[in-house]
């Protein structure tokens, strides 16, 4: 079964990427799961943009989402919401054949250089590093740094499932 929705964070706030086969409820359900416990996290914080991706959603059913994460204790920017077609479900992701598993966190320090696609199956820590030449994907916190398509591949990614 394909998640429903999958939370990505980056400088500016958080990017939703939806499953186009999910239906409302799923999503609603699976964000109200992933938020829960967390409001310590995002309590007091600056008010953050907040992306849409994937599933074409109503002007209803994103106010009903922004609802829910206001509820959970974001603070949303209100001008900074926008939809974006990037990515339509990690099924539609593109991967290369070649690629190396890490098994383990990676604590502060501590660095990996990868000369093909890589996936983590633990947590980066803050001051800890991935880079590599392919795709990086993290099954974990993703709180260091991780840069992928070293040496000029433009279509390499970093996916973090969390």
């Amino acid at each position: 079964m394909i998640n429903p929705v999958i939370i990505k964070g980056n400088n500016q706030g958080i990017r939703l990427i939806i499953a186009k086969e999910a239906s409302f409820d799923e999503i609603m359900n699976e964000l109200d799961k992933k938020l829960q416990n967390k409001k310590h996290y995002y309590a007091n914080k600056k008010p953050i943009d907040v992306a849409f991706e994937g599933k074409i959603l109503t002007d209803e059913e994103k106010d009903k989402l922004l609802v829910l994460l206001n509820k959970k204790g974001l603070n949303i920017n209100q001008n900074s919401i926008t939809n974006e077609s990037k990515v339509k479900s990690f099924a539609d992701l593109q991967t290369d054949k070649d690629g190396l598993f890490y098994v383990g966190n990676l604590k502060n320090g501590q660095a990996i250089d990868a000369a093909t696609s890589i996936i983590i199956v633990g947590n980066i820590e803050q001051g800890a590093s991935v880079i590599s030449k392919g795709n990086i994907i993290v099954i974990g916190e993703l709180n260091g740094n991780a840069k992928a398509g070293v040496k000029g591949n433009p279509n390499a990614f970093v996916y973090n499932v969390y």
